[in-house]
């Protein structure tokens, strides 16, 4: 008696491990919007059946749960290496694999007793490893632990097919260890994949918001508000202003001090706008040498007198860290918001024309105010 209750133990903290691992994937499929994760749920269920009913005697029905489990990890393993190239060919072929070739499988199993579950096993364990082979370069590190479980359950399936053969009964300790090391594994494999690939998306995010020198918004972010501030003028009538930043001296501490200045010149150039402007406003660097400054509510005399002279006080405030006898000198092109549709980008290019003029005159006057004649 005891020498059953063994095994029989096993068997049932090995089926409870993979229920854990099916609520763990149903509930972080639902927080992380992983499709793959309720894949594995259903296959790792899947793999308890099998279990439960090979030990109880069922092998024909053990072989279509595993055959069924087989198309469900197949549909998972290819979402994993979806992102990868050069596996168009293998995606198709694990798809018709998983969604017409292991079902009639299976249902000739359950239905006409045929033992196809080796044959099953080699051809979803052919078409996986093209697969691995074809995405491992591009799918470190988590695609050594998606390997490793492919090779467990593989391992599982092919010893099942192979002993039922034989027509002799089959302990279901093995099979159960096999699918309770795939079912962790594939779990640990989904989990890691999308965390990195949710990192990435985010630093995608982050690059497409956020200039990655300075620190300031991106281009895209602030055409985006001038949108918004002009739908705003149209409802409210209050008026907002563009101020285009241009560093005039960056070509000369270019040419006299190297590259290197002239760039920690751009990022000093940078803080020192954004502590110029209030909170609420937003500033983007629109070139290598100009940064765009959208103040919300203000007319053309207040945002000279508030913020134009501002930005041209802190260029003058205190030397450059990089080179210390040299001071930011800033020329300053500024207009209102038009309520009309002229695109931001638009309306950027003819204030950087009337800025270019300024910078050719090489006048005394550091900040200009452009009409609508000029703009038009």
């Amino acid at each position: 008696m005891n020498e059953h209750a063994d095994p029989l133990v096993a068997l049932s903290l090995l089926a409870g491990a993979q229920v854990m691992v099916v609520c763990f994937s149903v509930v972080m499929a639902n927080a992380y919007r992983e499709r793959g994760l309720l894949l594995h749920a259903g296959a790792t269920m899947l793999g308890v059946i099998a279990a439960a009913v090979l030990d109880a005697g069922r092998t024909a029905l053990a072989q279509t749960a595993l055959l069924l489990l087989l198309a469900f990890a197949g549909l998972q393993v290819r979402d994993l290496v979806s992102h990868a190239g050069a596996v168009r060919n293998p995606r198709r072929w694990m798809t018709v694999l998983c969604m017409g070739v292991l079902p009639a499988a299976a249902l000739a199993t359950a239905a006409l007793g045929y033992n196809v579950l080796l044959p099953g096993a080699a051809a979803w364990t052919a078409i996986t490893m093209l697969l691995l082979l074809r995405a491992w370069p591009q799918s470190q590190p988590w695609i050594v632990w998606l390997a490793a479980s492919c090779s467990a359950l593989a391992a599982g399936v092919a010893w099942l097919g192979w002993r039922s053969l034989d027509n002799v009964p089959d302990p279901a300790l093995p099979l159960a260890a096999c699918l309770t090391a795939w079912a962790a594994l594939t779990h640990l494999t989904a989990i890691w994949r999308s965390r990195i690939l949710s990192e990435t998306r985010v630093r995608m995010d982050a690059r497409n918001m956020v200039d990655p020198l300075t620190g300031l918004a991106a281009p895209l972010v602030f055409y985006e508000r001038v949108h918004a501030v002009r739908n705003l003028m149209r409802r409210y009538g209050h008026p907002s202003v563009l101020l285009l930043v241009h560093i005039e001296n960056l070509h000369q501490l270019y040419s006299q001090f190297g590259p290197e200045v002239a760039e920690s010149a751009v990022l000093v150039a940078a803080n020192r706008i954004r502590q110029s402007v209030v909170e609420g406003d937003v500033a983007a660097r629109l070139s290598h040498s100009r940064i765009g400054v959208l103040c919300e509510g203000v007319g053309l005399a207040e945002g000279a007198a508030n913020f134009a002279s501002r930005i041209l006080v802190a260029g003058l405030k205190e030397p450059l860290p990089a080179a210390p006898t040299e001071f930011l000198q800033f020329r300053i092109v500024m207009a209102l918001v038009p309520v009309t549709d002229v695109a931001p980008k638009t309306l950027l290019q003819k204030m950087s024309d009337g800025l270019d003029a300024q910078v050719r005159e090489a006048g005394e006057r550091r900040i200009v105010s452009l009409g609508d004649a000029e703009l038009a």
